[in-house]
């Protein structure tokens, strides 16, 4: 059973974040298509982290002022999700995801050579992908909301996709 120590719960920035790379910009006036990946390197081998300043930057860069953002956490033991950034809630969280898909149990998957078959279910518990709404150059979202990347097998290096789409005036 992991312990809470094993787990970073980070509910204001993402630490581990490396840089943006802009895969894409297509701009037919007043419409805007951008692709960027954030590359992140996790510290733990699980972590809930904030990564909302990171998705706003992108869409500052996409000039978009109404329209929708795109989050795909990119790989198979990750994910998204938009939730509070409550410190309480993120143990919350860990604690119930951790329950459902524990750390060391003898699971198949682990036959093919792997260790980290409870990463792929716990990945289940979160969004692969999620979208969300753009107002005025900003995320449309409610008091509290804010995007998390859920990291199940951490410590090597991941991409996130953030495609930004929508009209500029």
């Amino acid at each position: 059973m992991l312990k809470d120590s094993d787990w970073l719960l980070e509910p204001g920035h993402c630490p581990g974040f490396k840089k943006f790379e802009t895969v894409d910009h297509v701009e037919r006036a007043p419409l805007v298509h951008r692709t960027e990946y954030i590359h992140v390197q996790i510290p733990k081998r699980y972590a809930l982290v904030n990564i909302t300043d990171q998705v706003e930057e992108v869409i500052a860069r996409s000039g978009v002022k109404d329209g929708t953002c795109f989050v795909s956490a990119m790989h198979i033991t990750a994910g998204v999700y938009i939730n509070d950034a409550e410190s309480g809630l993120l143990q919350d969280i860990s604690r119930w995801i951790e329950n459902l898909a524990p750390y060391g149990l003898d699971y198949l998957h682990h036959n093919t050579g792997e260790d980290n078959a409870d990463a792929h279910l716990k990945s289940y518990l979160t969004n692969h992908a999620l979208t969300a709404p753009i107002t005025k150059g900003r995320l449309d979202f409610g008091t509290w909301q804010q995007i998390f990347y859920a990291e199940f097998d951490g410590k090597r290096a991941k991409r996130i996709l953030v495609k930004v789409m929508g009209i500029t005036d």
